[in-house]
């Protein structure tokens, strides 16, 4: 069965510990870009950018490691599980050691011979660089013992650390503050020694809670060859991702000025903030899914994906609608200086977060089943097209929007056509069930969108307090249309929900 009371505690624990970091993370970037400079900002992302792509596998046994051992866990086999962290854990150390390997080859010269960098900024390009190298090799590590947590359903554990690591990010835009020599370098430090501390952590306390967490250099060959199989198409995919991803920033930096790279900065924080709310849901439901597939429970598994995929599409709206409405006034508050480029960025990549609700929600159950070729293939096409299209577009002079159109187009394709049709064919879904799902959610976003612009249109912003107050509007519009649209039975569990809640308040 699905465990409702278990999602909705861990759903609360997540939600404190981003709330926080949000609040954090708003205060934070607005001092590092200044203190930074918007150039030096740019060419931070850019530099990491770099490394990212070339530890794209990490994303696949990312995905592979977290599958399994939530696999092994529902399923009740212990030895499975040791044997399956096990696996996980040697596959990562040679995992890091190849992104090591590329980093220092490939990576490397793409850093002294294609990246656009001031001259005068080289050398401290240079070390951030291999401070980035060795920063992705301890998240690698990382890994393994991130998903032993997920696994067990520790997001107390999760949130804390996300708390830690706010702070960390307090301390940094003090020190930096404080700083005379070069901030770019020590912004990199101080970052990278969060990371570390965090890591450390992450180890220490697996290895107290959890049997099955051993150090032991020793892994299951069948367990590895089935991992390496699920991995492998993911491969492409990851790839693919990322050329679509930080692909995209190494483009911007060859083609446009820093502050392109700058914005697309920006437009990617305020990104993560969203999302950093949505995927405390899918984290908390995830692994129930998985669990559910395990035990075989495949109808409450669909249900529960089904479902969460309407309520993370609802949530998405009330908190990007009106922060696409209110985007000037919010970047104007939030940066010192508002970078030409940032706020359309921002419009688009939030609404694009909006569309990819469903790529992601369709994509558990592809990981639960181990079906992910299909999903593979798709993204061969799409996201190493687009990186392709892209660089050709530039190369004739079209302006950087031209990304962000291209960019939402894909997710188009991805979440309407592509994630339904291996979901129909390759597991126990039908058309009627997954487009219900979306038409119920498009049909939300149809009138809450007219709205909003009527909304936008209507009332100019002419202060932030004007601003704050229409985002508020627009807020209980989205409520509005979601509890138009809301199915019947949910409604009434609502309404219930609302009067159990009344009545102990009037008691």
């Amino acid at each position: 069965m699905i465990d409702s009371k278990r999602i909705a505690k861990n759903t609360v624990f997540l939600y404190i510990r981003l709330i926080i970091i949000l609040l954090v993370t708003l205060y934070t970037s607005r001092v590092v870009i200044n203190k930074l400079g918007i150039d030096d900002y740019g060419l931070y992302n850019v530099l990491f950018s770099t490394i990212g792509l070339l530890s794209f596998l990490n994303g696949t046994l990312s995905a592979g490691t977290s599958r399994f051992i939530t696999y092994a866990l529902g399923a009740g086999d212990k030895q499975k599980l040791q044997y399956t962290f096990s696996t996980a854990f040697v596959s990562h150390l040679l995992l890091a050691g190849i992104v090591v390997l590329l980093g220092e080859t490939i990576g490397l010269w793409y850093v002294h011979n294609v990246m656009v960098i001031p001259p005068e900024r080289f050398n401290a390009a240079i070390v951030v660089y291999q401070i980035s190298v060795i920063a992705t090799v301890v998240s690698i590590v990382q890994v393994p013992f991130t998903s032993e947590i997920m696994a067990h359903e520790k997001m107390g554990v999760y949130a804390y650390i996300g708390i830690y690591e706010a702070v960390g990010k307090l301390l940094i835009v003090y020190l930096l503050t404080r700083a005379s020599d070069d901030k770019l370098i020590l912004y990199a430090i101080l970052v990278a020694s969060v990371g570390f501390s965090v890591t450390a952590f992450y180890i220490y306390y697996t290895r107290r809670k959890f049997e099955e967490v051993k150090f032991q250099i020793s892994f299951n060959k069948s367990t590895f060859v089935s991992i390496l199989k699920f991995s492998g198409w993911n491969i492409i995919a990851n790839l693919s991702n990322s050329l679509a991803l930080q692909g995209v920033i190494m483009l911007f930096n060859l083609f446009f000025m820093p502050v392109v790279v700058a914005s697309q900065a920006i437009a990617t924080q305020i990104s993560r903030a969203l999302m950093q709310f949505v995927d405390s849901v899918r984290v908390a439901v995830s692994p129930q899914v998985i669990k559910l597939y395990a035990n075989q429970n495949y109808e409450e598994s669909k249900k529960l994906t089904l479902e969460s995929a309407g309520y993370i599409f609802n949530l998405l709206l009330l908190l990007g609608l009106p922060c696409i409405l209110i985007m000037p006034a919010l970047l104007d508050v939030w940066l010192v200086d508002v970078p030409e480029y940032a706020v359309i960025f921002a419009q688009f990549v939030v609404f694009q977060n909006i569309i990819e609700n469903f790529s992601a929600a369709f994509y558990t159950p592809m990981v639960a089943a181990g079906k992910v070729k299909k999903n593979s293939l798709a993204a061969i096409f799409l996201c190493i097209g687009q990186f392709i299209i892209l660089y050709f577009l530039f190369k004739l002079g079209f302006d950087a929007i031209v990304a962000r159109y291209i960019s939402l187009i894909v997710s188009f394709i991805y979440a309407f056509g592509v994630k339904p049709y291996i979901l129909r064919h390759d597991l126990n879904y039908t058309y009627k069930e997954l487009y219900s799902c979306i038409w119920n959610s498009i049909k939300v976003l149809l009138v809450a969108g007219g709205l909003t612009i009527c909304i936008y249109y209507l009332i100019p912003q002419t202060s932030f307090l004007i601003s704050v107050l229409v985002s508020m509007l627009d807020v209980t519009v989205v409520l509005f249309a979601s509890y138009i649209f809301m199915e019947k039975i949910v409604r009434k569990r609502l309404i219930d929900l609302l009067l159990r809640k009344l009545k102990l308040i009037y008691s």
